[in-house]
């Protein structure tokens, strides 16, 4: 490798370590799958032409670029951008709000996607540029607050005046001052070109004052060089031109003849006769000399009409555009925001751009280039341009070769050799060396036959330039008519010949396919496609040279989205009775083919898919189009891709399905989807779970600035609406029948964005804790259980006891009744279903408590003949809870007036007659040195209340 070459390597490889690793804003690297680059062609449509007598040889050369080389990903380097706008007074109230409109959406795009080194800057103008609302390069240090700025100022503007496209280009273009940046114009207008301010060569009548006012002519003429304003009038037929003549006078000269001085007519005959369309000549030429200056220092103007063609000259426009090697669009209030925010992404887009120039000075006047948008001329015609910008959009690979067709002249006959020179600056925004190809052609009294041609595009209901692919559905709205016009020409002398197997043949770039046609085949050859239209069975005679004219058309459509793709220069074969197999190439169309994909949405909504892969959200109505949402690709699981087709999920109206050039079908939520779960695992939507739920936003809607919201709705109680954020979790503490609602808003977000996750949360209690309680029981004894509910919010608290025996012990809600001796388990249930329990053993004993002593509670007892007293409960065990408390005997010491009477088991004193016994009561139990437990009682038996008797006692006291 030679050291030249070595150099420049170097120098390549150090700028991109710098742009990979140096500082950003929100921008990065660029890598690059192979290194872009361009390689170019150089050729002739015919090597020979014809000069025919009396008139010059016309032919055509041309430039095919050939990039080479693709972008994987891109965090792209800065960029120089200047938004002019046209606020002229034809600018309406509506049109101007849509431009702004419009230049804010462009500005949300660049506060989204920007590199903290980009410069941004708003130049407003009418008849000149308005200075005082002029937003310069680094007004503000820091790029959001500069686009804040511009937006701030453009919300500002009022309309007035003229139109006047140098001054704003002009100061545009003194901005770009540095040649290693990529450098953008967006330029607004609505309108034709109607003022200019310049410096020009001008004759006039010199005047003097008039005695009682007003001027009149001295007789002298003066020819100066002023500062002078060129303009157009509204009723397109009255042009003027003002300036300051050499005595300090205001002049205004009409093109009608009329002279004013200081506001003072002076004459209809002002001596320097115009015309309005000399005037708008001047106007128009001035502007397209600005345009090749931007052309030369690779600034890229993308131009909008903002307007029908009555208001804006939409050829000239693209000519404009094109002389700077950008392309021009018709704005409506419709689509000015999408074409605000397209030119946007094409401005942050890895581009190469450049120039071809084809010196003319060698050839000594004889050739001649005719300037058309795309090629231009230097001030002096020695050289012949064309400006370039070749986008390469990430992840798409190589873009495709674009042919540059030049118009040539020959006033001489000859051979000539042309030389272009490829001058360009990669993707990093560093020159490369030069290249330079060469062709020669023959121009001779007599040339074989060929064919001429154009070919031009037009879309069945859409522009080409804005096809419309509706949903997955191709149809007119996608398809354009191809018309193929051929002249036969050629100067043979007296030689006699045929044409014979005349056919067209179309290359057809990716994406354009040809609709079914029994006129039209379509085949494929060496990895290419063609279309191929034969004039079958015609054969035509050298007589019809120079006379012959043929057409032919047919229908082909965008398959996928695209912007701004050329049709490669079709070829005409055919064979020549004298030359044998001859072949043709026609001038490629001036219409590029543009198509976005449109799913629609009701009632005043679609989303639309681009040649990005980008995906935008659009709200329209009869006055406006705008973008309310955005997603781009690499993001969402959207691909970097065209998009060939967009529908909605049939089985879920949340779910976007794109479709992709390479047939790859993406699911792209456009409504939050939800998800309940637990520990265990998903709840279905409407079921029961008995764990504590969290619902989660699983499928977050795709676009920028989402943001979501979520209402809880509990046992038919809504709670206010709340924020959620990341991780976009609602945790479920509380138990109760559920509606939760997420609703989404911004990016793609259909309709009102709201999901629903519906369930019921029971709480089911996870633990029943007892509480102390006594182990062992006495037989007879009754103890409460108390248990603690774990969760305490359980849904359902009710439980159930059950004993294991319940002969040795019962339960009732806690309450435990020891019946007899034994072991028992007392078991507390819960009933909602989660299986809680607890157990508690019981032992329940019978202990012998033995009696020490006993005695009457009274030491006397007092009853009535015929009374009965129980002895048992006349009496007091020691201690009372003795177990053995029955009675073996019970005797009176006098039976006669005291009976005892044994009744089942039980003892009872009989009051028989009155006097008075002693009772002894003997204890079953007996202590603990064998002797019996007893306890004596005087019972007196008194006589009763009603005996009257008077007499003694017989001896019982």
């Amino acid at each position: 490798m030679g050291k030249r070459k070595l150099f420049q390597w170097l120098i390549v490889a150090i700028w991109a370590f710098l742009l990979m690793f140096g500082p950003g804003g929100k921008g990065g690297t660029v890598q690059a799958a192979s290194l872009p680059s361009l390689q170019f062609q150089f050729s002739s449509s015919q090597p020979e032409y014809v000069k025919p007598p009396n008139a010059d040889a016309q032919g055509r050369l041309d430039v095919t670029l050939n990039p080479q080389g693709s972008v994987s990903t891109i965090i792209r380097p800065p960029i120089d951008l200047v938004f002019i706008m046209d606020v002229s007074g034809s600018m309406t109230a509506m049109k101007l709000q849509s431009a702004k409109s419009a230049l804010q959406a462009a500005v949300n795009y660049f506060k989204s996607n920007y590199n903290q080194n980009d410069r941004f800057a708003l130049i407003p103008f009418s008849d000149g540029v308005r200075q005082a609302s002029v937003v310069p390069f680094g007004k503000y240090s820091d790029v959001a607050s500069q686009l804040d700025a511009i937006l701030s100022t453009g919300n500002s503007l009022t309309a007035s005046g003229g139109t006047n496209y140098s001054a704003a280009l002009s100061l545009a273009r003194s901005y770009f001052t540095d040649p290693t940046r990529k450098k953008y114009i967006i330029f607004l207008t609505d309108g034709m070109p109607t003022v200019l301010n310049t410096v020009d060569t001008i004759t006039y009548r010199e005047v003097k004052p008039k005695f009682l006012g007003g001027y009149q002519y001295t007789g002298n003429r003066v020819t100066d060089s002023l500062s002078v304003t060129y303009e157009l009038y509204s009723d397109g037929r009255t042009a003027g031109i003002r300036f300051t003549d050499n005595k300090g006078y205001s002049r205004q000269f009409y093109s009608d003849g009329q002279d004013y001085v200081n506001g003072w007519r002076v004459s209809w005959d002002n001596g320097y006769s115009f015309t309005y369309s000399s005037i708008e000549g001047k106007i128009r030429a001035d502007a397209t000399a600005v345009a090749k200056t931007l052309g030369m220092n690779n600034i890229t103007l993308y131009s909008i009409g903002f307007g029908d063609n009555d208001e804006v000259d939409m050829d000239y426009l693209r000519s404009l555009s094109a002389t700077a090697g950008g392309e021009a669009r018709q704005g409506t209030t419709q689509n000015l925001t999408a074409l605000f925010q397209q030119f946007s992404q094409l401005a942050t887009t890895p581009a190469i751009t450049g120039t071809i120039r084809i010196p003319l000075s060698s050839f000594g006047g004889n050739v001649a280039v005719a300037e058309n948008g795309q090629v231009w001329l230097d001030e002096n015609k020695q050289n012949a341009y064309i400006s370039f910008s070749i986008p390469y959009q990430v992840g798409q690979g190589t873009p495709a070769p674009v042919t540059i067709p030049i118009p040539v002249s020959f006033k001489a006959k000859g051979t000539y050799t042309f030389t272009a020179e490829l001058t360009y600056r990669d993707v990093y925004g560093q020159p490369q060396p030069a290249v330079t190809k060469t062709v020669t052609v023959t121009v001779k009294d007599e040339a074989p036959p060929s064919f001429t041609g154009t070919v031009k595009l037009q879309g069945l209901t859409n522009d080409v330039t804005s096809l419309i692919k509706r949903g997955a559905t191709d149809g007119d709205d996608n398809r354009f008519r191809a018309t193929y016009s051929l002249s036969l020409v050629g100067y043979v002398g007296n030689a006699t010949g045929t044409i014979s197997n005349v056919s067209i043949v179309q290359e057809l770039p990716d994406g354009i396919s040809v609709v079914p046609d029994d006129k039209v085949t379509t085949y494929v050859e060496n990895g290419k496609r063609y279309a191929k239209w034969s004039f079958t069975n015609q054969t035509f005679d050298y007589s019809q040279l120079n006379k012959l004219t043929l057409s032919a058309q047919w229908v082909m459509q965008a398959d996928f989205a695209m912007n701004s793709v050329q049709l490669p220069p079709a070829s005409v074969t055919f064979t020549d009775s004298r030359y044998g197999a001859k072949t043709s190439t026609l001038v490629p169309p001036a219409e590029r083919i543009g198509m976005t994909v449109r799913l629609d949405d009701f009632p005043n909504v679609y989303y639309e898919g681009n040649g990005m892969g980008t995906i935008t959200k659009h709200k329209f109505s009869a006055l406006s189009d705008d973008i309310v949402g955005r997603a781009d690709p690499n993001a969402n699981g959207l691909l970097p891709l065209p998009v060939k087709a967009m529908q909605y999920d049939p089985n879920d109206d949340g779910v976007l399905l794109v479709t992709y050039s390479n047939g790859q079908t993406v699911s792209v939520y456009i409504k939050p989807h939800l998800v309940v779960t637990t520990p265990k695992g998903a709840v279905a939507n409407g079921t029961t779970t008995y764990e504590a739920p969290t619902v989660k936003l699983v499928g977050p809607v795709a676009g920028e600035g989402v943001s979501y919201q979520y209402q809880m709705i509990r046992n038919g109680s809504a709670s206010a609406w709340t924020a959620l954020k990341s991780p976009y979790e609602i945790a479920i503490s509380n138990d109760g029948s559920y509606t939760v609602n997420v609703q989404s808003s911004g990016g793609l977000t259909r309709g009102t964005g709201l999901a629903s996750a519906v369930f019921t949360y029971t709480k089911l209690i996870t633990e029943l804790k007892l509480g102390s309680y006594q182990a062992t029981m006495n037989v007879g004894d009754v103890q409460t259980i108390p248990v603690t509910i774990v969760p305490s919010d359980a849904t359902n608290k009710t439980l159930v006891w059950s004993s294991s025996d319940n002969a040795v012990a019962v339960v009732q809600n806690g309450v435990v009744t020891a019946l007899k001796p034994g072991t028992v388990a007392i078991t507390v249930r819960s009933t909602d279903g989660g299986n809680a329990s607890a157990t508690a053993s019981i032992r329940v004993i019978d202990p012998y408590v033995a009696l020490t002593g006993m005695a009457f509670r009274n030491p006397v007892i007092y009853m009535n003949p015929g009374d009965r007293l129980e002895v048992a409960e006349q009496l007091r065990f020691i201690p009372e809870n003795a177990t053995d408390q029955t009675l073996r005997l019970v005797t009176s010491s006098d039976r006669r007036f005291v009976d005892i009477i044994q009744q089942n088991g039980r003892w009872y004193l009989q009051a028989v007659d009155v006097g008075y016994a002693t009772v002894t009561a003997t204890a079953n139990a007996k202590a603990p040195d064998g002797r019996d437990i007893q306890a004596e009682v005087m019972v007196i038996v008194r006589p009763s209340p009603t005996n009257n008797n008077g007499g003694n006692n017989g001896g019982r006291w």
